[in-house]
């Protein structure tokens, strides 16, 4: 019997060839998207669960009080590791790890990298294999450890075992290492990991000097198999007092353990984590993505089978008739659905894996795969995804068209109207949500414009930049540089707006405050061509005097309340008092326009990391290919890096605009499924009005009445479904502008995104709807008229 069931399914399927294509197409759509999801968050609820003593692994973590505010970070005071390993008995061993980073030379290619410094315990503590190389390079303070991804990046094709590599630190300082290892590839749960590892020795600058005021980027600490966390905690005390005699200024409330597989609830509100930690709103929010598209390509199926049962009401009267009983009728039409959800399942898993894989990777840091070797996980999910997806959009009908009696069939008697109701509530909600999902798209697409758009505060079209390797480099290429023709100045700094800056406190009357920091030469900010608002520029004549003096931006002086006159006031900055010299306009510092409070103040050549060069208009290929020659002729050794200042937020764009695909992209996708679920309910609105349309077109109806007739109420329901939507992204979009003004600056969204995601979505329902309001407005009367029963 299960047999002729499957015999059965198939024939149906290639009798309904369109319908049976919008449900697989539909529930394929709902059913990748519910595996990427599962991929998201098995990675995200198991981060860092592989390292084999992981239940014992603890991340050293401090509490700070600052402004009534308690915040816990994840920065460790350097010697707080020698300390936990040295006089606790529980600590089986700890793990420093120093993240710094650092530029890459490589191939006439300037690269921005990451690298990690760390004990020779590492990969005791952790469980992560390597490919090529043995962990004791640890202990060879030149020996260098690559990851996988890292080591096809620069060696592809090669073995990279032996190979020099050289980098540049923060510090300017030129470091030539030795690959002596190759990790395996890490798992896509990784929440820890490294590109360039080392080991944790002295002699690396960043590593030099430390005391109980340093702080590095993590400590880990594995403790015995019987010991208790709790224990080592109570007695952290002693350590709270040593720090904050050192740190008086920032004293510590507590030490904290975060336990590496099993991280408290808030672990993703520590500042300055060393391994990443799962947001649960971001789980909720996949969560609430997989359901509303099952949820709507479930509906959608069971709309198109509804529409389509008139056609199947002889053969199930028929079939009744013959003996057949209820719950034959129910395994028949649910195998035809199991079979369907089958196509729809495997067409998903080529979606998932051509087409949501490479754009989730594409738009996020961490990676998702789909792998089946060894992942019983995913068989058992995929076989629940089966069944649930059978079971809930086939019941339905299976249970509904399973309970015509043929007496009511044969004599034309059955009514569809009270199941229309669900029907048109379902299609308002999808409508709704396909609504909201292009005007989110739309947005963020008008944001991305308009930030690019955004004033600057100057003019950054005729600006060259340049990273310096080296201390003696800036007055070596300012005295070359300075000779061309078509430079008209040249400066440099040690911090360059739009690439990099320092976040420090500053006292204004005894309150402490935060500002963006950027230290520069007296003539940076005219060479950039900021904007003086009051007061005076530095003075590259007055060295003494630019020593205690700053500048400062129009947002400094608003958000700190700064009273007029505002030149002359003094701050307190590093512990050093300095004077207001001058207010500077607002100027871009971030791709999207925010506007933070900022100071300027001079640094020393030797300190400079940046050189820049304003240059005559229609001249940077010129100054470029100077810019070029003059640094292989004076530092041969490795490739200049440079840009255009026009081009310093390009990393920012791009990535905007790949969240502008990637959010088109979903709304392409609910907008999609929303049409098929239309599609199938004004195939069944059709089917039971063409007598009645019939009827009026003998009656004199014109075409456009016909049309206007049988789609008043999918009109009626779109716009109610449109306006429900436009008003809950309005007041959701102001405010998570006014809660994220800082970020997005003067972000303001007018009413084109609206109107234009209102067109979109009206057009493309139109458009489903158009093929059968076109066969319904030029219906064969003579045929539809008959009576054929």
């Amino acid at each position: 019997m299960l047999k002729s069931y499957f015999l059965l399914a198939w024939r149906n399927l290639l009798a309904n060839k369109l319908a049976s294509t919008i449900n697989i197409v539909g529930l394929s759509i709902a059913v990748a998207c519910s595996i990427t999801v599962f991929l998201v968050l098995r990675n995200f609820w198991t981060l860092d669960d592989f390292h084999v003593n992981g239940d014992r692994i603890y991340m050293l973590e401090y509490v700070q009080k600052h402004q009534d505010e308690t915040r816990t970070f994840g920065d460790a005071p350097a010697l707080m590791a020698d300390a936990l390993k040295t006089n606790f008995p529980q600590v089986k061993q700890t793990v420093r790890i120093k993240r710094e980073n650092v530029t890459v030379y490589r191939n006439e290619s300037v690269i921005g990298e990451m690298i990690t410094y760390t004990d020779s315990t590492f990969f005791d503590v952790f469980t992560f294999p390597l490919a090529q190389g043995s962990p004791a390079a640890l202990r060879d303070p030149s020996a260098l450890i690559l990851s996988y991804d890292i080591a096809r990046k620069y060696f592809p094709g090669q073995n990279p075992i032996g190979q020099p590599f050289t980098v540049l630190t923060s510090n300017r300082e030129q470091k030539q290492f030795v690959v002596r290892g190759v990790a395996a590839k890490f798992p896509d749960n990784v929440g820890f990991k490294f590109d360039l590892l080392t080991g944790y020795h002295p002699v690396h600058a960043a590593l030099k000097n430390q005391d109980w005021s340093s702080h590095i980027s993590g400590i880990f600490v594995e403790l015995h198999p019987q010991a208790t966390i709790a224990t080592l905690s109570r007695q952290m005390k002693p350590y709270i007092a040593r720090y904050n005699a050192r740190n008086p200024e920032k004293p510590i409330e507590s030490f904290v353990f975060d336990n590496l597989r099993h991280p408290p609830a808030d672990a993703y509100d520590v500042y300055r984590r060393p391994a990443e930690a799962n947001h649960p709103l971001i789980s909720l929010v996949f969560v609430a993505i997989a359901l509303v598209m099952m949820a709507i390509s479930c509906v959608n199926y069971v709309n198109i089978s509804l529409g389509s049962v008139t056609r199947r009401l002889k053969e199930i009267g028929m079939r009744k008739v013959l003996g057949s009983t209820r719950q034959q009728l129910i395994g028949q039409f649910m195998v035809e659905n199991l079979l369907l959800c089958a196509f729809a399942l495997a067409f998903g898993l080529v979606i998932t894996e051509l087409f949501l894989i490479p754009l989730f990777n594409d738009l996020m840091t961490m990676t998702i795969s789909l792998t089946f070797g060894q992942n019983m996980g995913l068989w058992v999910f995929l076989a629940g995804l089966l069944v649930f997806t059978a079971i809930v959009s086939g019941a339905y009908p299976a249970l509904y068209v399973s309970a015509f009696r043929p007496t009511v069939v044969f004599t034309g008697k059955l009514k569809f109207s009270n199941r229309r109701t669900v029907a048109r509530v379902l299609l308002v909600g999808q409508f709704a949500l396909a609504f909201i999902a292009v005007i989110i798209g739309v947005a963020f697409t008008d944001a991305g414009k308009q930030w690019q758009n955004m004033g600057w505060g100057y003019t950054p079209d005729n600006t060259l930049v340049l990273r310096l390797t080296d201390s003696t480099q800036y007055t070596i290429l300012k005295n070359e540089l300075g000779q061309l023709p078509n430079v008209r100045a040249v400066s440099g700094a040690s911090n360059h707006v739009g690439e990099s800056m320092n976040i420090q406190s500053v006292w204004i009357g005894g309150e402490e405050k935060q500002s963006l920091v950027f230290e520069v030469g007296p003539d940076y900010p005219q060479t950039l061509g900021l904007k003086l608002a009051q007061g005076r520029f530095f003075d590259a004549q007055r060295r003494a005097e630019n020593a205690q003096s700053v500048l400062v931006n129009q947002t400094f002086v608003d958000r700190h309340g700064l009273k007029q006159p505002v030149v002359g006031q003094a701050l307190r900055l590093d512990s050093q008092l300095v004077t207001v010299a001058g207010v500077v306009q607002n100027f871009k510092w971030f791709g999207a326009g925010s506007e933070r409070p900022a100071i300027f103040r001079t640094a020393p050549e030797p300190r400079f990391t940046y050189l820049i060069a304003e240059f005559e208009s229609g001249s940077g290929a010129q100054v470029a290919a100077a810019v070029e020659r003059i640094w292989k002729a004076k530092v041969p050794t490795m490739p200049p890096s440079w840009f255009y200042q026009k081009d310093v937020f390009e990393h920012f764009n791009t990535t905007t605009g790949r969240l502008s695909a990637g959010f088109g992209v979903l709304s392409a996708l609910a907008l999609l499924i929303a049409c098929m679920g239309l599609y199938g309910l004004s195939t069944q609105h059709f089917v039971r009005r063409i007598k009645e349309v019939s009827v009026r077109k003998v009656l004199g109806a014109t075409v456009s009445e016909v049309i206007f007739l049988v789609n008043r109420e999918f009109i009626t329901l779109l716009l109610m479904a449109g306006v429900l939507a436009n008003v809950l992204c309005f007041s959701g979009i102001q405010l998570l502008l006014a809660q994220t003004q800082q970020f997005t600056g003067g972000l303001r969204l007018g009413l084109s995104p609206y109107a234009v995601s209102n067109l979109v979505v009206l057009l493309t329902a139109a458009i489903a709807v158009s093929v059968q309001s076109w066969k319904i407005a030029h219906v064969k009367l003579a045929k539809s008229l008959k009576n054929s029963e």
